[in-house]
C-alpha cells in the first residue's frame, strides 16, 4: 500500500521552484538599495538643518575666539614676520657699514638694536613675561636637586682640636663606648672611663664619614694616657686581654685549635664561642706579654656539674678522678655525703672547664657487627625440651661512617653520615620439638639409650682418669645449662631419687634386669623413687649441687653392677 500511495504522488517542478526563487532575492534586493538611498538623503537633508539652526552660535564662538586668542595671534604672528624682515634689513645695514670700518659697523649694530627695541618693545615684554617665571621655576628645581645632593655632617671637635667628619652623633657615641672598653685596664687613677669634650658643628662635607673605630683611635691619641698599637682578644664581645703583636696572638689562638686536632688531620676545630681580635690603639698599661696571654687562653676555671653515681663507684674514687679533695667533694654536697653512695645518686663535682671551649668536628669510620636472628622451627616428633641446632648464626659486618662532635674532649653529638652492609648476617636455625611428654611413665625399656639432656650436647669430662681419680661417667654441659630439663635414657623405674653426697641431688633409674642410669649434680629432682618413667620423660633439671665446679649433669652407665663408659651406649 505504501509504495501505491508513493506512487500516486505528483512530480515537482524544480525549473518553476528556481524562478520564483530568483525573483524574490531581485524583490529584497530592491527593497534594500531605497532604503539605502533614502537613508543618504534623510541624513544629508538633517546635517543642513543642524547647520542652519547652530550657525548662529557657531558665528558666535568664532567671534569670541578672534577677541580673546585669535587677534593675538594675529599679532604675533604680524610681529614674528616684522622681525624677519627687519633682520634682512639690519644684515643689508651692517653689510653697508662694513665697509666704512669696524668703527662703523659697532655704531650701527647699536643703532639698529635701539630701532628693534623701540619697534618691538610689546612683543619683547610678553616673551620676557613668560620665559621669566619659567626660567625662575627651572632655577628653583635645579637649586633644590643641587642641595639635596650635598652630604651634610658634623664636624667633631675634642678639646678644641678637629677630629672627624662623622653622620651623627651616634657615631659618636659608638665611639666613647669602644673606648671605654678598650681602655678597661687603664684603672691605676681609680676611674674607669675618659672624660671628653665633644664639641659639634653643622658642615657639608663630602660623602664619605668617619666610622666609629676612626673616632675612637683619634680619642685615645688626645687622651692624657700613653697609647701604643696594639691587638686586643675579644670572646662574646668582652675584652680578655692585649698584646702588642698581633701575629703572636693570632699564632696563640690558631695554637689552640691544632691542639684540639691532635693528630687528625681531616678533623675541623672552631671555637663555640666568638672570639675576635681587633687591632687599634691600646693603652699601655692593658697590654701584657705574650707567655702572660698564653696562660691566659689556655686557663680554666671552676664549673659545677652533677654526676650521677654509677656501679662500683665510691667518694674516693669519685673524688680522685676529679682531682678533688675528700673533704672539698663533700662540702660542695653540704657536708651529705655519707660512707657509701649507691648506682643512681647525684652529686655535685667541680670541673675545670677552659675558657676557650674549642669543637672538634671529626669523622670516624668503623665496622660494626650485624646481630644475627634466631629462626626457629617446630618438629612435632620430638618433645618440648628437644632443641637442635640446624643451622649456626654468624654475625654480619657494616661499616659506620660517623661524624662525632666533641667540646673539650668531651663527646656532645654523633649525627650518621652513611652505613655500608660489608656481610649480611646469617639467621641461627634451632629445630625445637613440640611434643608434650608424659606426666606418668610406663617403665617399660625399649633396650637402647637416648641423649639424656636433649637441649646440651658439649661433654665437658669424659670417663677418663681426671684429678688423680677415676672418672665414672661423662659430664655434659653448654651455654646457659642450668635448669635444663634431664630426660630418662630409657624407660624404667626409679630406684633412687635424692641427695647423695658428692653426686648432690641425684636420680637412678633401672631399666631392666642388668642396666641403670644414673643423673647427677640436679637443680631439681621431678620424679620419686618407685615410680614408673618413659624413654625421654622429664626427671630432673641440670645443676650444680655437691662436687661440681658448674652447672652439668653427670651420667652414669650402670651394667650388672659395673660402670661402664656411657659412649658406648648413647650417641650425641
Amino acid at each position: 500500500m505504501q509504495v501505491q500511495k508513493l506512487a500516486r504522488l505528483p512530480d515537482v517542478d524544480w525549473a518553476s521552484a528556481g524562478l520564483k526563487l530568483r525573483d524574490a532575492n531581485i524583490c529584497f534586493c530592491r527593497f534594500l538599495y531605497v532604503v539605502g538611498v533614502q537613508s543618504i538623503r534623510i541624513m544629508k537633508h538633517l546635517r543642513r538643518n543642524l547647520a542652519i539652526f547652530f550657525r548662529p552660535f557657531t558665528n558666535v564662538c568664532e567671534h569670541l575666539y578672534f577677541l580673546a586668542i585669535g587677534r593675538r595671534l594675529v599679532w604675533l604672528k604680524e610681529e614674528i614676520h616684522s622681525i624677519q624682515s627687519g633682520f634682512l634689513i639690519a644684515k643689508q645695514r651692517l653689510l653697508k657699514a662694513r665697509s666704512h670700518g669696524a668703527l662703523a659697523v659697532l655704531k650701527e649694530c647699536f643703532h639698529v638694536t635701539g630701532i628693534s627695541f623701540r619697534l618691538h618693545k610689546s612683543f619683547v615684554l610678553s616673551v620676557l613675561g613668560v620665559a621669566a617665571p619659567l626660567f625662575s621655576i627651572l632655577l628653583l628645581f635645579f637649586t633644590v636637586q643641587y642641595w639635596n645632593h650635598l652630604s651634610y655632617g658634623l664636624i667633631l671637635e675634642n678639646n678644641g682640636k678637629q677630629i672627624a667628619f662623622i653622620q651623627n652623633e651616634n657615631t659618636y657615641e659608638q665611639a666613647t663606648e669602644m673606648v671605654n672598653q678598650r681602655m678597661v685596664h687603664d684603672t691605676v687613677d681609680g676611674e674607669s672611663q675618659l672624660k671628653f669634650k665633644p664639641n659639634f658643628q653643622l658642615s657639608i662635607g663630602g660623602s664619605v664619614y668617619a666610622t666609629a673605630s676612626y673616632v675612637c683611635n683619634k680619642l685615645i691619641e688626645q687622651s692624657n694616657g700613653i697609647i701604643e698599637e696594639a691587638s686586643g682578644l675579644y670572646v662574646d664581645g668582652e675584652l680578655m686581654g692585649v698584646v702588642k703583636s698581633g701575629a703572636d696572638l693570632r699564632y696563640l689562638i690558631q695554637n689552640l685549635l691544632d691542639a684540639a686536632k691532635e693528630n687528625e688531620k681531616n678533623a675541623t676545630a672552631q671555637f663555640i664561642q666568638n672570639v675576635q681580635i681587633e687591632n687599634g690603639l691600646y693603652p699601655t698599661t692593658s697590654i701584657i706579654s705574650t707567655d702572660d696571654m698564653n696562660q691566659l687562653v689556655t686557663s680554666t676555671s671552676k664549673a659545677g656539674v652533677t654526676y650521677t653515681v654509677k656501679e662500683g663507684d665510691t667518694v674516693t674514687s669519685i673524688a680522685k678522678a676529679n682531682h678533688m679533695k675528700i673533704s672539698d667533694l663533700n662540702k660542695i654536697n653540704g657536708n651529705q655525703l655519707g660512707d657509701s653512695i649507691h648506682p643512681g645518686d647525684l652529686i655535685n663535682i667541680e670541673v675545670a672547664e677552659p675558657r676557650l671551649k674549642v669543637e672538634l668536628i671529626k669523622t670516624e669510620t668503623d665496622q660494626v657487627s650485624i646481630p644475627f636472628k634466631t629462626v626457629t622451627q617446630n618438629d612435632d616428633s620430638q618433645y618440648t625440651d628437644y632443641t637442635k641446632v640446624l643451622t649456626q648464626g654468624a654475625d654480619g659486618l657494616q661499616e659506620c661512617v660517623e661524624k662525632v662532635y666533641t667540646v673539650n674532649g668531651i663527646e656532645t653529638k654523633r649525627e650518621t653520615v652513611s652505613n655500608t652492609i660489608l656481610s649480611q648476617p646469617v639467621d641461627k636455625v634451632v629445630l625445637t620439638g613440640t611434643k608434650k611428654r608424659p606426666k606418668t611413665g610406663s617403665g617399660v625399656s625399649s633396650g637402647s639409650l637416648m641423649w639424656p639432656v636433649p637441649s646440651l650436647h658439649t661433654i665437658t669430662t669424659y670417663f677418663t682418669w681426671r684429678w688423680g681419680q677415676f672418672h665414672t661417667g661423662i659430664d655434659i654441659s653448654g651455654s646457659s645449662a642450668y635448669g635444663k630439663t634431664i630426660v630418662a635414657a630409657d624407660g624404667g623405674v626409679v630406684i633412687a631419687a635424692g641427695w647423695d653426697g658428692g653426686y648432690g641431688n641425684r636420680v637412678v633409674v633401672r631399666h631392666n634386669g642388668t642396666l641403670s642410669t644414673l643423673y647427677g649434680h640436679c637443680s631439681k629432682i621431678l620424679v620419686s623413687t618407685g615410680q614408673k618413667v618413659s624413654k625421654g620423660q622429664a626427671i630432673a633439671q641440670v645443676g650444680s649441687t655437691g662436687n661440681s665446679t658448674g652447672p652439668h649433669c653427670h651420667f652414669e652407665v650402670i651394667k650388672n653392677g659395673t660402670k661402664v663408659n656411657p659412649i658406648g651406649y648413647v650417641h650425641n
